[in-house]
């Protein structure tokens, strides 16, 4: 009795992942078990509204290349942002089918021994580290770039004019009125700062919910493989234990379906927003080391090291849901299927066909994260540089 009583804590304390996403989530109203479509709107439309503004910003910088670059490579990161935070909404229904039936893993009656919870509990405690990991990243960059123009050197003065003053704000929105004193300076960046807890929440809650999902799904694939492969040492296995397995098969493949369609859409703004991003960060580089580095080189840095992190990560978490999948269709073949009867011979045989594609992480309809991502990206992007440094040669 007491050591069931550990194993249960051992799974609430797991279960605590939930929470965190479920605290981030509601900061924005999009928690799928009780989304508040009133705050989710309120926020959205000032994300919207400010996302125009710095559009507009983008088109007063159009005859100006370096401004264009400039607005961009803070532009196209707070896209993909948006996109996905628009994603969540949009497939709120998604994701509470799996969050409920994830929230059903953590009982040990969901388990048939105290192996596989501690099995389970690797996955779990594994998604736990790159959860707090990524969550406090996104929190630090978020709030480093909101006050970077308080630690960045300010522009001097143009005393030609002595009711414009020359001031540095964190984001490229549109400013439509003239500041010319100091309190609509303060009121004007005081402005901005609900875009950075909507903005940190939205990439947060994105990335949280994809990483506590993964690895859930990947956790119980794992319990799943064991389940299997412990079938070829049990000869007298009854139909209804076969039957059980194929179940538990068809229900984890039916997350993992919901998992990628819901992140899709997003996942496929972030490499096409990251491969961009990566070449005009790179531009950027080039030409402080060129014109002398200042104070925004460290800031670039940070910049591309925050994409390649991201990026990172989703091809790791893809590569554990590859990973697990293949052990599940592996141990398949291996559970000596051929000696069953006719029956249950047809009913592997099945598992085995669907097993062998494993799920992964997609971008759209167009390709899967994996090892391989990282590289392709980066060749991509250097591609479209060596493009742009052409007019670093020309200037």
């Amino acid at each position: 009795m007491e050591d069931l009583t550990q194993e249960q804590k051992d799974l609430n304390e797991g279960a605590k992942m939930f929470d965190w996403g479920k605290w981030i989530s509601k900061g924005i109203g999009v928690w799928p078990l009780a989304p508040n479509d009133y705050l989710f709107t309120t926020t959205f439309l000032y994300f919207t509204a400010v996302m125009t503004l710095e559009w507009v910003d983008l088109y007063t910088c159009l005859g100006d290349f370096e401004k264009v670059v400039d607005n961009l490579t803070e532009n196209l990161a707070f896209v993909h942002i948006y996109v996905r935070t628009l994603m969540l909404r949009v497939h709120i229904d998604k994701l509470r089918d799996v969050m409920t039936e994830s929230l059903k893993d953590y009982r040990t009656s969901a388990f048939k021994n105290s192996t596989e919870i501690k099995l389970f509990m690797t996955h779990i405690n594994k998604g736990k580290v790159f959860a707090k990991v990524v969550i406090t990243f996104i929190a630090m960059t978020e709030v480093t770039w909101y006050l970077q123009p308080l630690t960045t050197p300010s522009p001097p003065v143009d005393n030609r004019d002595n009711e414009t003053i020359s001031i540095l704000l964190p984001y490229h929105f549109y400013v439509f009125y003239e500041i010319n004193d100091f309190k609509t300076y303060v009121l004007t960046y005081l402005s901005h700062g609900p875009h950075v807890v909507i903005s940190g929440f939205g990439h947060a809650t994105s990335d949280c919910f994809l990483i506590i999902l993964v690895f859930h799904l990947s956790g119980r694939l794992a319990v799943l493989a064991e389940r299997i492969n412990a079938l070829k040492n049990k000869p007298e296995m009854n139909g209804i234990q076969i039957k059980s397995i194929i179940a538990e098969h068809i229900r984890l493949l039916k997350m993992g379906e919901n998992i990628r369609s819901a992140f899709a859409t997003a996942l496929l703004a972030y490499l096409f927003n990251g491969t961009i991003l990566l070449c005009m960060i790179g531009y950027q580089i080039l030409v402080n080391f060129m014109t002398g580095p200042n104070s925004d080189l460290m800031q670039y840095f940070i910049f591309i090291l925050a994409t390649y992190f991201i990026i990172t990560v989703f091809c790791i978490v893809s590569e554990r849901l590859i990973f697990e999948s293949t052990k599940v269709c592996e141990a398949y073949w291996n559970c000596g299927w051929y000696n069953m009867p006719r029956e249950h011979i047809n009913d592997i045989m099945y598992c085995i066909v669907r097993s062998q594609k494993p799920l992964a992480l997609q971008a759209g309809k167009f390709a899967y994260f994996g090892n391989s991502t990282l590289t392709d990206v980066t060749r991509t992007a250097m591609g479209y540089l060596s493009v742009l440094r052409n007019f670093l040669i020309v200037n």
